[in-house]
């Protein structure tokens, strides 16, 4: 039972690693315009990548996942209902959370 839980956390953190990755890649080019539709699909993608990884990763064992990423989903779902403009400064600390993220699953991956 204990090979498939790592098994599960591992698949988590490898799919959590590539999807950050990608995410990350689409920040180097968006604009800070709220009517370009990049900025939606990039706010819906965020959303959705960072609801996974809050909602998954203490069901994996990797509790300290949760706070970065739940803040960040909040964030964007406001930036998609219209509640919250995209701005530079939300760029530039998403790209920093996503790091964070990034380095704590490398960190995870390591122990195992």
């Amino acid at each position: 039972m204990e090979d498939q839980f790592e098994i599960i956390k591992q698949t988590f953190i490898s799919n959590s690693m590539d999807e950050l990755l990608g995410l990350k890649n689409k920040f180097v080019d968006v604009e800070t315009s709220n009517s370009d539709p990049v900025v939606e699909e990039l706010a819906n993608d965020v959303f959705m990548v960072m609801h996974g990884i809050s909602g998954t990763a203490a069901m994996v064992g990797l509790d300290n996942l949760a706070p970065l990423s739940r803040k960040l989903e909040i964030v964007f779902d406001k930036i998609r209902r219209g509640e919250k403009e995209f701005s530079e400064q939300i760029k530039i600390q998403t790209v920093r959370g996503i790091d964070a993220i990034i380095d704590e699953l490398r960190v995870c991956n390591e122990i195992n």
